[in-house]
């Protein structure tokens, strides 16, 4: 196995979920999936999408592929569908090699994000209605901890530090990694490499 999906590996969950860490803790909460896809070309890319301004909740955000768990889905089951629906990854090019732990988002989603290799041959698709763009970042990019630039923020009675990853693609497309999809990829960064988290 590459040395780098070996470490990234080691440090995440089980795929299956056995302890039902994924379950609602609050009322009015909802189950959630993402994926974080990990493609291998020259080097390894996260592969992220760019919402549509249009859309009336989240527009224009840098995201994974993801979306709410339908009645009876299995976490991982809706991170397919998700990733299916948003940018026509099937099942059969994505292999996932672990999770990280179930967190309550700030909206009323409990979240379970999973990673997974693709098949760098796979074919992505965006649907238009959900996603505006397609793009990678390097995962080198991604890892390195001079790229994390922190913010705190003010929530929930108590002061939280968040990263952001501000990112320049070689044609000068600006693309700034935040909330949500940032904590995601940092925990990944703290689990394989500082053992924190």
């Amino acid at each position: 196995m590459d040395p780098l999906i070996e470490k990234i590996t080691s440090a995440l969950l089980p795929v299956e979920i056995s302890d039902n860490s994924d379950a609602v803790n609050r009322d009015g909460q909802r189950r959630a999936a993402v994926l974080m896809p990990l493609v291998y070309r020259d080097d390894w890319q996260v592969i992220l999408t760019q919402r549509p301004e249009t859309m009336p909740s989240h527009a224009g955000q840098i995201s994974f592929p993801g979306g709410k768990i339908e009645p009876g889905e299995t976490a991982l089951e809706a991170a397919y569908r998700e990733t299916l629906e948003e940018i026509g990854l099937r099942n059969h090019h994505i292999e996932p090699i672990g999770r990280l732990p179930s967190f309550d988002a700030v909206s009323q989603y409990r979240v379970t994000p999973f990673v997974g290799i693709i098949s760098p041959d796979a074919e992505i698709i965006p649907d238009p209605g959900e996603v505006a763009d397609v793009f990678e970042i390097p995962m080198s990019f991604l890892m390195d901890p001079d790229n994390h630039v922190p913010r705190d923020v003010f929530f929930d009675g108590r002061e939280h530090r968040l990263y952001d990853m501000p990112y320049d693609e070689p044609g000068g497309v600006h693309r700034n990694l935040w909330g949500m999809t940032a904590m995601m990829i940092y925990r990944v960064y703290q689990r394989s490499f500082t053992h924190e988290a």
